[in-house]
């Protein structure tokens, strides 16, 4: 985590939003991993109920 998160930094450091963002991801990806796999699904359940009432036209 601590590599992807400095190559994130050095990449914001130099101006380069797109390894930057790519950087970040990795470290998010990273830090997922070591999450438990119930607090995960429960997020994504949420998420995904939110973005149905999003898309949902209102009556």
């Amino acid at each position: 985590m601590a590599k992807a998160a400095s190559a994130a930094k050095a990449a914001e450091a130099r101006g380069d939003d797109p390894v930057a963002a790519q950087e970040w991801r990795r470290y998010r990806l990273i830090e997922d991993a070591s999450r438990d796999p119930e607090d995960l699904l429960t997020e994504g359940i949420a998420l995904s109920v939110t973005a149905l009432t999003l898309v949902e036209p209102s009556p």
